[in-house]
């Protein structure tokens, strides 16, 4: 059972259950839009105005994340940009878009995240959607005090941002569980468990399916055209995909990557827009539930290598009973990472 409930500016989703909690906080973006009314009617902002901006928690939790990646601003750079015509000209459709983003389905967003989650996950991070100068999204300090940042796009439904809340409590839930699988994996030598680490990379893809709501729904119905196109590319890369990130995982595990070499084909995965750790994570993840149920996908979250054996098995059946050419993960990198052997073929009642 949840319940939603709206407080100063801020909304409160909580799970009877205690498994989920997320506090959305409107303030920065409240604040700003105050500030650029008052620009916009020739009214003369004072110093107050801008100390209730620079006080909220997302102003200042997003002012330590870009210090953190060497990417700090100043309070000055920041008035620049709340004050430039291009943001001004917004005004009106940033209006519309908080107004509909409060509207926004959230208790439906955490069910969708927590229906792909392992039992012992709990979702409990603070939803700063905020006017800022970089149009992304992206969380941080999930450790200490968990956080979601996301631009206040004009061109966003409340359904998408939905969606978009959707996917990252996802990764908020299934960052609670990751001591679990570090502790099962410390044994490995470096370089197979360097592999085995990044391969929890495709929770982005496991996170898309999650957000959709099931493996039969458009996993891109609320994105841009842009992104659309991005995607079906994506798809019909998968094979080549597969085939690049293997030997990518191969060459980790066999110590052939400096650290610094190893993070920038990392993060290359990642994609301008969405990169293969979101398509070839979900294609696994969609092969696996429809082969072997979702329960099957969630014990895959666990233990991520796990996700490759499962899709390997589902490839193989598909190669078999329809002739198909899907790619396999190499024995070679299974065996390196010692990837759990094979469960019991099960299909879905």
């Amino acid at each position: 059972m949840f319940c939603l409930l709206l407080v100063l500016g801020s909304a409160i989703v909580a799970c009877a259950a205690d498994r989920i909690q997320i506090k959305v906080d409107f303030s920065e973006t409240e604040q700003g839009l105050s500030i650029i009314a008052k620009h916009n009617a020739g009214r003369e902002i004072i110093d107050v105005d801008w100390h209730a901006l620079f006080a909220t928690e997302p102003y200042q939790r997003l002012k330590n994340r870009e210090a953190a990646m060497h990417a700090a601003f100043t309070d000055d750079d920041f008035k620049k940009f709340i004050l430039s015509p291009e943001l001004n000209s917004q005004y009106q459709a940033l209006c519309r878009t908080l107004d509909e983003w409060k509207h926004a389905d959230m208790t439906a967003a955490a069910r969708r995240a927590l229906a792909y989650l392992p039992a012992r996950s709990v979702i409990r991070t603070k939803v700063f959607p905020l006017i800022k100068p970089k149009q992304n999204g992206f969380v941080f300090d999930i450790d200490t005090d968990p956080a979601v940042f996301l631009y206040l796009d004009p061109t966003d439904s409340k359904d998408a941002f939905a969606n978009t809340l959707s996917h990252e409590m996802h990764h908020i839930g299934l960052s609670s569980t990751n001591k679990i699988y570090d502790a099962t994996i410390s044994f490995l030598p470096l370089g197979p468990r360097m592999a085995a680490g990044t391969m929890s990379a495709f929770g982005e893809g496991e996170a898309v399916l999650a957000a959709a709501g099931g493996p039969n729904m458009p996993p891109a119905r609320y994105e841009t055209p842009e992104v659309r196109q991005n995607w079906a590319r994506g798809m019909q890369r998968f094979s080549q995909d597969l085939e690049t990130l293997n030997q990518f995982f191969l060459d980790l595990a066999h110590g052939n990557l400096t650290e610094d070499a190893a993070n920038e084909k990392a993060m290359s995965f990642f994609g301008d827009i969405q990169g293969p750790w979101y398509t070839v994570g979900y294609k696994m993840a969609v092969m696996v539930e429809k082969r072997f149920g979702r329960s099957a996908l969630i014990q895959c979250m666990l233990d991520r290598r796990l996700l490759l054996v499962r899709y390997n098995q589902a490839a193989e059946d598909l190669n078999r009973k329809n002739n198909e050419k899907l790619p396999l993960w190499s024995t070679e990198l299974l065996d390196l990472v010692h990837a759990p052997r094979a469960p019991e073929r099960r299909t879905t009642p």
